[in-house]
């Protein structure tokens, strides 16, 4: 695979999570909160980042271990285990909310869900960089996902059911 088609399907992984950390943005500051709706969607971006994670591995990070520079090959190998470390904990973060009702602890849960989010953006920003420099490209702009409104301060209280 050529180095411009690496970086094609890499920014294709990154626009198909951006799209369910938007969806999951949406359905985190809607008024009603759909529990079975937010665990699809977790459960969705945990496949989406599964993937992506094995495609750097596969496409980027080991074929630059195993045939790069010394320097190329340590620096691979330092981004790999930051991605796998990362990779551990959002599957910790899907585990624990996967095992209790959000809604019950939406105070706790809304809020861990958008630092999840924000911590995702983040890391799919920076490492688009290290992908192109790790391929000798320049980072050059990468394709911005459509910007989506901040999430204000957490909503404390869930609506009440109709007849209450």
């Amino acid at each position: 695979m050529n180095i411009d088609n690496r970086l094609k399907r890499l920014d294709e992984h990154q626009a198909a999570i951006h799209a369910l950390v938007r969806r999951g943005e949406r359905l985190l500051g809607a008024a009603d909160h759909d529990a079975p709706e937010l665990a699809r969607g977790r459960w969705e971006l945990a496949r989406a980042i599964m993937a992506y994670q094995g495609f750097k591995h596969r496409e980027i990070f080991d074929p630059i271990t195993a045939r790069g520079t010394a320097d190329q090959a340590r620096t691979a190998r330092r981004l790999k285990a930051k991605c796998v470390a990362r990779g551990d904990a959002f599957r910790a973060y899907v585990a624990k909310w996967s095992a209790v009702s959000v809604l019950d602890r939406w105070d706790e849960y809304r809020p861990a869900a958008i630092a999840m989010i924000a911590e995702i953006k983040e890391q799919l920003t920076r490492e688009r960089g290290e992908a192109a420099m790790l391929l000798g490209e320049p980072a050059g702009p990468m394709p911005r996902p459509p910007s989506t409104p901040a999430l204000s301060a957490p909503m404390t209280q869930r609506p009440e059911p109709p007849g209450h």
